[in-house]
């Protein structure tokens, strides 16, 4: 095994790592848990939008740029991912209300859109869709980022390390954030840190797909890029925009829109410098 390979695997690990960051949350009592988890759903909620919009989207054009793939490709990528998780959500929302019928009447599964509701929900009808599709977005997200690492490590080693460090600043706030999102769609702490631990696992396989098979996989992150774009920005729109607009509190209202501003320039600033 080259140095470059071992270089690779090594920057993925450390990467894949950052997913046990919600372990701080699992010794932290229920009471102090709600009023972390309404901080990070509001930093989720600004780091995925940032993610979609400052990272993602322009990135996915920036290939576009370089004559690698047609700006309209580019455009209808997005399209499909943002129409993979609307179907998704579909899917699971009528097999969620098909379940209910057996369970109890006159409640639905937009029970989880009151938060009182939450906990009644999750024992009765398990994951909110939420759940699934941050899952499977992040898992997109970390199989480029892993497909990344390899791909600059074939080029050379600073390249690599530079590239490692990059996606190591740029997925620390998404890590908290992710976490926020998955226990609040019903994941339990536990849950929730096995799930990002399993999405952050896929980034060391996209790097050993690269290492292995070299240049003829390296140009699955301009397809995958546009597509979790798509995702991400779906996610945010539809799932913790309108989370959020339930919070009638003033006060509380501005804390959520300054935290989630926080999280917007933590991607923002990571942009300028990467």
């Amino acid at each position: 095994m080259s140095s470059n390979s071992v270089y690779a695997l090594v920057s993925v690990s450390l990467v894949s790592l950052l997913a046990l960051a919600g372990l701080l949350a699992i010794p932290v009592k229920p009471a102090q848990m709600r009023r972390i988890i309404f901080v990070l759903v509001a930093l989720g909620t600004g780091t995925m939008l940032g993610n979609a919009i400052v990272h993602l989207i322009p990135e996915s054009f920036e290939f576009a740029d370089k004559g690698v793939i047609a700006g309209t490709t580019v455009s209808i990528l997005i399209l499909a991912g943002m129409t993979f998780c609307f179907l998704m959500e579909k899917v699971l929302k009528l097999h969620c209300h098909h379940g209910a019928e057996h369970v109890h009447e006159n409640k639905d599964c937009d029970a989880h859109d009151d938060d009182d509701d939450d906990d009644h929900h999750t024992h009765v009808h398990g994951i909110h869709p939420t759940g699934h599709m941050s899952m499977i977005s992040h898992m997109v997200d970390n199989l480029t980022d892993g497909m990344l690492i390899g791909s600059m490590y074939l080029i050379s080693i600073p390249a690599g390390v530079a590239t490692t460090l990059a996606i190591l600043m740029h997925e620390l706030p998404m890590e908290f954030g992710s976490f926020g999102v998955l226990v609040k769609a019903g994941f339990t702490k536990r849950g929730a840190v096995l799930v990002n631990l399993s999405s952050a696992i896929v980034a060391l396989f996209g790097t050993i797909l690269v290492l292995v098979l070299g240049s003829k996989v390296q140009a699955l992150p301009v397809y995958l890029t546009p597509i979790c774009g798509g995702m991400v920005l779906y996610i945010t729109m539809t799932a913790l925009i309108p989370r959020m607009l339930k919070e009638t509190n003033p006060l509380r209202s501005l804390l959520q829109i300054g935290i989630a501003s926080i999280g917007v320039i933590i991607m923002i600033v990571l942009k300028i410098y990467e």
